[in-house]
């Protein structure tokens, strides 16, 4: 498709467009054909396939987008986010109809660029309800979206045209602009940060009994530090050498396997790579009653 002879978008996309045709930009992220120009208005959309979203689209109330889960290859928006009261709901919206595989594509005003003052209210829109930085953007990303399940493939400052010799009490000239991809990745990847599987196994477990971790090295403590950002509670550390363990000046009191079962324990996180195996058959002879013992592996 040749956006540059057949589509050109309208408003502050079309500074964008010659630059994002020559880079292959549409190719890459704005290709498919279920694509949502969240608030392009009059138009045109972003691309000859996408559908203009804004107020008075059947269905949408300037929040909710009125399409399935994961339905979507792309939703791109257009000095939008600035302008709504939660910009976070926002994101989780967009995230929520594009597919695996799919792209947010947004732009917003620059601080620096557009703005040019420190704080609200903006001299050039008096509906702006913030500024933005890359630092800032990303930061409404980041409390948005679920860690780990999407990947920032490009943030630009965009300042081309943009004229350095025009003063701040002028409207900037040229681009003034943050222009940021997200692309959704696979819901459950391998990569599993500060253990939130084993997190959640342990919290679906709601039987009665004591929780003791076995192998207390440098994973060992990691493990216990997220588990107690989580609020879940381990009774007993155990390790055969039966130390008391000084990590970044975290002293672990440890015991034994068999002291952790006489206290109650039979619940139990074997936290070596190395040796887990061997723990497990410790764990399993010493305790005995196999049906009523929970063992947990680190992914």
């Amino acid at each position: 498709m040749n956006h540059l002879n057949n589509n050109c978008p309208g408003g502050e996309p079309s500074k964008s467009h010659a630059r994002r045709v020559t880079q292959g930009f549409y190719d890459k992220y704005l290709s498919g054909s279920n694509i949502l120009d969240v608030g392009g208005g009059m138009g045109p959309a972003i691309t000859p396939c996408a559908k203009i979203i804004d107020i008075g689209y059947p269905g949408y109330d300037g929040l909710s987008l009125p399409f399935e889960n994961a339905s979507q290859d792309a939703v791109f928006s257009s000095h939008c986010l600035e302008h709504v009261d939660n910009p976070v709901v926002i994101l989780k919206e967009w995230f929520r109809v594009i597919r695996v595989g799919g792209f947010i594509v947004l732009t917003v005003p620059h601080h620096y660029l557009y703005e040019r003052k420190k704080s609200l209210p903006s001299r050039w829109n008096a509906d702006h309800k913030r500024f933005y930085t890359p630092a800032s953007l990303l930061a409404d990303v980041e409390i948005a979206l679920e860690q780990n399940t999407y990947r920032v493939r490009s943030l630009l400052d965009n300042d081309s045209g943009f004229d350095y010799t025009v003063n701040n009490l002028e409207h900037a000239v040229g681009c003034y602009e943050i222009e940021l991809v997200i692309e959704k990745i696979a819901e459950k990847p391998l990569i599993d940060i500060n253990f939130t599987s084993l997190i959640e196994r342990i919290k679906s477990n709601n039987t009665d009994g004591g929780l003791a971790m076995c192998g207390a090295g440098d994973i060992g403590v990691e493990v216990l530090i997220s588990l107690k950002n989580a609020g879940v509670n381990v009774d007993v550390i155990c390790d055969k050498s039966k130390r008391c363990l000084q990590y970044q000046n975290i002293s672990l009191d440890v015991k034994s396997i068999e002291d952790a079962i006489s206290l109650g324990c039979n619940k139990f996180i074997v936290a070596s790579q190395a040796f887990k195996f061997d723990i497990q058959a410790d764990i399993e002879r010493l305790h005995g009653d196999l049906d009523g013992l929970y063992l947990y592996f680190i992914d």
